[in-house]
């Protein structure tokens, strides 16, 4: 039995268990909540990659003294896994070096912030992951970014796991910087860059260049997954993506190679652009988890690169919201050449709850003075961020960033913070911002009409995101899209006393998302039925008898359509008018004037005329006269229009759509086209490709969801913007290019494609300046032009049955030249220079290029005579040689000679020195010897050529080589 003091003792002891138990169960509870702390000091903070190894101690403990001594009030300093755990997870860590650094800083008063980097040098990373697990690019390729770093996939629960434990380890380890006040935050980031982002970037031979992650084979499979839970349908993703799927097996995820910052645009785009940011938001969680899980006190600031540019879209921090809605804070990275840093600090801060850290990064750049510094520094503090990080990695560095290091402490530090009272607001969709590539090209100019209003007085002003695609109502066009009226069936007259027999059109409805599996019928007259499709029966009273039709489709939606059975006394011939093109539904504001006109060509009659057109079921608000619809609604609500069109002998059609009257801030404004498209081609036989225009759609208040092709050749493929496939005949074709929005409006431009053999077409013309240029004649294959028939100025000109951003010439022969130009007319010089009409045989090769289209290559060889066809040098005396000064073609007039003569060749400079020429390089047709002088590598100046022949001297030419 225990005695008093024992019994105390363990009773206490179970207290305090029970106390612990308790605490733990709060901390487990709240491990992913908010602060609520509010610390209004200003922190001006050095902060220190660590990129050295774990035992190059570095000149970080000077910095940061140095820091102390210019003002700075905090460190942020990177605590790299791939550093403490430098080769094995099972070896020593190895703390010295950053104990070391929150040491000094924090014995010197400062305040301490910690970016725990889990990426990892891709040589390092045995036994933590495999190569297989990295993140891919849309290219394919793993994950390869600056400093060599590489990551592994934030899907990868398994890896992610031991990320978490080093996480855990580090705060565990500095968690008495909490308890002792002098913790800011604490970040974790992955990046090649020290981000918490997906990468930006791939390193290809030496080179980094712009790519998207995540594609690796579980991202992939994930998104199929995803998508196929929210359209359950092959249909109907098909429909919203603008694509031809056979199964969700084809459905990965986009891939933009000519610009992957576009692989975010449509609602395909949208829809990967939000499960990668479902998987980035789980895996910052779950970092805000681990360190909430050590101490709930302890801040948690995201740490990227950008929230609103252009690279942001991949980054996949657009909805940074919604991303950060455990986080206590944001960090961005301004550039200080290109940012506006007023603009950083108002985006991260608007709407952000009391106590949320806005955070920026300096980087100190030797190309800028430090008046562009200190600008940085003001233009935060001013727009109410709470710390400015300045990345100095070098005593050098620190040294120039003195000045501007301790105006702004001196300035800033000692003034508490003060609530931002913002003046004026604006606002923007984060799927305009995907759409468009970041929220700078969205909003930015209207923000800056109103933040500098005074250009003297630069002001805050409200940023506010609305994150409409992350929202439950997103998802609402992945439901079940009702079947339409497609082809209204036309009125049936028919006889008194007959038999009548009708089959229902089975295109009288459509389906855009799947199928229509059967037609009903309403009420019927008595001596009518509808059996299997038709409907049957013997009339035996005149009237007009009114037939309700309704289309279900495969998942119990249904659309209405209205027919007229008019029996008459006798058969009649009149046929009635018939619907020519669909009504599509309109969207009205409330309490704003609304009118539409029904086209005259809405309606036709295939024997007669179309006499009026009646509008029924009106609403009290609506008046139809002269074919116009107008009115002013007054409150909300769905209205169906009915119209019936008749003809001269009162036969008529009907048809409806419907009026739906919302809010203003609802009112769908259309998609717009920026331009036409330009006449494309393409040759028989030859792959053709064609991307639209990056902005040739656009929405004003939306988004282009999809765009389709009309008229389009079974050959012709289309998908994510581009046209690809390989035509087997030649024709024109006239595509009608559509593109929709997100509330189902949409605009549409032509585009004419003519499947051609390519030609390319030659003129001799003679040289000089525009006005004396003329053509001489056309140029076909071994065309010999007599010598003193030509001018003493030669130019060449190329026509071809495509358009071509530029042609290439190669003319070889008596004279060589080659050639570039994208200047119509192409011609061999584009200015008033010609080439002599040198005597001899030549070879004109022209390559015509077309960046997405068409390449063509045609050559002919034509000849210049001083003799005739047969013999072109007939006339010419024998050692002629010319030109002289040569450029780099010597041509010279041989003798007649025997069999059994063997010519050599060689050059001789004034200095004496004989240079053999080869035979390779001596070209000999129509007694004309051609003699390459650049192939031997001359430079410019006095050369003889010497010919012998076995051996025996024959001539000598002097030449100036220019």
């Amino acid at each position: 039995m225990l005695n008093s003091t024992c019994a105390v003792k363990f009773l206490t002891r179970i207290f305090l268990l029970l106390s612990v138990l308790a605490l733990a169960g709060r901390v487990s509870g709240q491990s992913q909540q908010r602060t609520t702390e509010i610390d209004n000091q200003r922190y001006l903070a050095l902060m220190l990659l660590n990129l050295t190894d774990p035992d190059d101690i570095g000149p970080e403990p000077d910095l940061i003294r140095s820091a102390k001594d210019f003002g700075l009030n905090a460190v942020y300093i990177t605590i790299p896994w791939d550093k403490v755990y430098f080769s094995s997870p099972t070896e020593t860590p190895q703390w010295a070096k950053y104990d070391q650094q929150i040491k000094i800083a924090t014995d010197l008063g400062m305040k301490v912030a910690l970016r725990v980097h889990l990426g990892r040098h891709s040589t390092r990373i045995k036994g933590f992951w495999e190569v297989s697990d990295s993140q891919f690019s849309h290219s394919n390729k793993p994950l390869l970014s600056g400093y060599q770093d590489t990551f592994f996939g934030f899907d990868n629960q398994t890896i992610l796991d031991k990320g978490v434990a080093f996480v855990k380890e580090v705060v565990t380890r500095y968690k008495y910087l909490q308890t002792d006040k002098k913790l800011l935050y604490v970040s974790v980031t992955n990046t090649g860059t020290q981000e918490g982002e997906y990468p930006g970037g791939l390193i290809e031979k030496g080179k980094e260049e712009a790519a998207v992650y995540d594609y690796s084979p579980s991202m992939v499979k994930g998104f199929k997954d995803f998508v196929k839970s929210k359209y359950k349908k092959i249909e109907r993703i098909n429909f919203l993506w603008g694509m031809t799927f056979k199964s969700f097996d084809e459905a990965n995820p986009p891939a933009t190679a000519w610009e992957p910052n576009l692989s975010f645009r449509q609602r395909y785009g949208k829809d990967w652009y939000i499960y990668r940011h479902m998987m980035l938001k789980r895996f910052t969680e779950q970092m805000v988890s681990a360190v909430k899980g050590v101490d709930p006190a302890i801040k948690y600031v995201s740490d990227y690169g950008s929230v609103f540019d252009s690279q942001s879209a991949s980054r996949g921090t657009l909805g940074f919201r919604d991303l950060n809605q455990k986080t206590d804070g944001i960090k961005v990275n301004d550039n200080l050449a290109t940012h506006d840093h007023r603009w950083s600090v108002d985006i991260l801060k608007s709407d952000a709850p009391a106590g949320f850290i806005t955070a920026n990064e300096l980087f100190v750049s030797s190309y800028l003075d430090n008046n562009a510094h200190i600008k940085q520094i003001n233009e935060n503090f001013e727009h109410g961020a709470n710390v400015v990080a300045v990345v100095i990695s070098q005593k050098e560095q620190m040294a120039r960033a003195e000045g501007f290091l301790r105006q702004g402490a001196t300035f800033w530090l000692n003034k508490p913070m003060t609530p931002i009272v913002y003046a004026d607001s604006v606002s923007y969709r984060l799927s305009a911002a995907t759409e468009k590539g970041g929220a700078q090209g969205v909003i930015y100019d209207e923000w800056a009409k109103r933040a500098y209003a005074d250009p003297a007085k630069p002001r805050p002003v409200r940023i506010r995101l609305i994150e409409d695609i992350l929202s439950p109502s997103y998802w609402a066009d992945a439901s079940n899209y009702m079947p339409y009226v497609f082809r209204p069936v036309p009125m049936q007259i028919i006889p008194v006393n007959k038999d009548f027999q009708y089959r229902l059109p089975i295109d009288t409805f459509s389906d855009v998302d799947g199928t229509v599996v059967r037609v009903e019928v309403g009420a019927l007259p008595a001596w009518l039925r509808y059996e299997n499709g038709v409907l049957k029966g013997r009339p035996g009273t005149l009237g007009d008898y009114r037939i309700s039709v309704k289309g279900i489709d495969d998942e119990g939606g249904s659309a209405e359509a209205f027919f007229t059975i008019r029996v008459d006394t006798r058969e009649n011939a009149n046929k009635p008018p018939t619907v020519d093109s669909n009504f599509s539904n309109q969207m009205v504001a409330v309490g704003k004037p609304f009118t539409i006109t029904i086209p005259k060509t809405a309606f036709v009659d295939p024997d007669g005329d179309i006499t009026k057109v009646e509008a029924s079921e009106l609403p009290s608000w609506l008046t139809f006269s002269n074919g116009i619809l107008s009115g002013t609604p007054m409150k909300l609500g769905d209205y169906r229009i009915s119209l019936k069109a008749y003809d001269d002998l009162n036969a008529f059609v009907e048809t409806y759509f419907t009026v739906k009257v919302v809010e203003p801030q609802f009112l769908n404004a259309p998609p717009f086209a920026t331009s036409g498209l330009p006449v494309k081609y393409a040759q028989i036989n030859m792959p053709f490709n064609y991307i639209l225009p990056t902005n040739i759609f656009g929405d004003p208040d939306g988004y282009i969801s999809s765009i389709t092709v009309q008229n389009r050749p079974s050959w012709l493929n289309f998908a994510m913007n581009e046209f690809s496939g390989t035509p087997k005949e030649e024709g024109e074709y006239q595509l009608i290019i559509r593109a929709y929005d997100n509330a189902g409006a949409y605009v549409e431009i032509p585009l004419v494609l003519l499947v051609q053999i390519p030609e390319i077409r030659f003129e001799l013309v003679q040289g000089g300046s525009k006005v004396d240029q003329r053509v001489i004649r056309k140029l076909s294959g071994d065309d010999v032009i007599p010598y003193d028939s030509l001018p003493s100025k030669l130019n060449m000109y190329a026509y071809g049955n495509f358009e071509y951003d530029k042609v290439s010439f190669d003319l070889n022969g008596p004279y060589r030249r080659k050639a570039t130009t994208a200047i119509f007319p192409y011609a061999l010089y584009e200015d008033a220079s010609g080439f002599a009409p040198y005597v001899g045989r030549y070879t004109l090769t022209v390559t015509a290029f077309k960046e997405d289209s068409a390449v063509v290559t045609n050559s002919i060889e034509f000849g210049i005579s001083a003799g005739d066809k047969a013999d072109i040098t007939k006339n010419m005396a024998d050692w002629a040689f010319y030109p002289n000064p040569v450029e780099s073609i010597v041509n010279i007039k041989l003798p007649e000679y025997q069999p059994g003569d063997s010519l050599s060749w060689e050059i001789v400079t004034v200095a004496g020195k004989r240079i053999p020429i080869t035979s390779s390089l001596v070209k000999i047709s129509d007694s004309l010897a051609n003699l390459d002088l650049d192939a031997i590598g001359l430079s410019a100046g006095i050369y003889f050529i010497r010919v012998e022949n076995n051996g025996e001297f024959l001539k000598q030419f002097k030449v100036f080589k220019k």
